[in-house]
C-alpha cells in the first residue's frame, strides 16, 4: 500500500510540473515571417498597414500594426476603424497559420493603431485568437477610461 501511495504522489508531482511548464517560445524565424506579412507582394493590405511590433510575451503573441494613410489622402477615424476590423482579423488568421507551422499553440493578440500626422498614434482596438478554445474573437474597439 505504501508503494502505491508513493507512486501516486510522484505521478501527481510530475503531472503538476508538466501543466505549469512554460509555453514553447516562438522562434525568431516565425516572428520574422509575421513581420514580413505586410511586406509580401501577395499581401493585399501591405499598402494600408505596417507591422510595428511582434513580440513573444510568454503566454501569447503580441502584434501591433499601424493603419497608414495613402499618399495624398487622409484616413479618417471611421475609415481607420473599418480597416482595423478587417486587417486585424486577417492578420490574426495569418499569424496563427505561421505559428501552427512551427507547432506553436499560443493566443494571438493583434492591436491596431492609426498613425497620426504629427507622429502620434490613436489606439483603435484589437482582435484576438484563443488557442485553448481555438476561436477567433471579433474586433474590440479600445476605449480610454475617460470615454467609458
Amino acid at each position: 500500500m505504501k508503494k502505491w501511495f508513493l507512486v501516486i504522489t510522484v505521478l501527481t508531482v510530475i503531472l503538476s510540473g508538466m501543466s505549469c511548464a512554460r509555453p514553447k517560445p516562438i522562434p525568431p524565424a516565425a516572428l520574422s515571417e509575421i513581420y514580413a506579412l505586410s511586406e509580401a507582394r501577395t499581401w493585399l493590405y501591405g499598402k494600408y498597414i505596417q507591422v510595428k511590433a511582434v513580440e513573444d510575451r510568454s503566454d501569447f503573441c503580441y502584434i501591433m500594426i499601424y493603419i497608414k494613410s495613402l499618399p495624398g489622402e487622409v484616413t479618417t477615424l471611421k475609415d481607420a476603424l473599418d480597416q482595423a476590423k478587417v486587417f486585424t482579423r486577417t492578420f490574426t488568421e495569418s499569424a496563427v497559420k505561421i505559428l501552427n507551422n512551427y507547432n506553436i499553440d499560443k493566443d494571438v493578440n493583434v492591436w491596431a493603431q492609426l498613425l497620426l500626422k504629427d507622429g502620434e498614434v490613436n489606439v483603435l482596438g484589437h482582435t484576438r485568437y484563443d488557442a485553448k478554445a481555438r476561436t477567433f474573437h471579433d474586433f474590440e474597439r479600445y476605449e480610454t477610461k475617460a470615454t467609458k
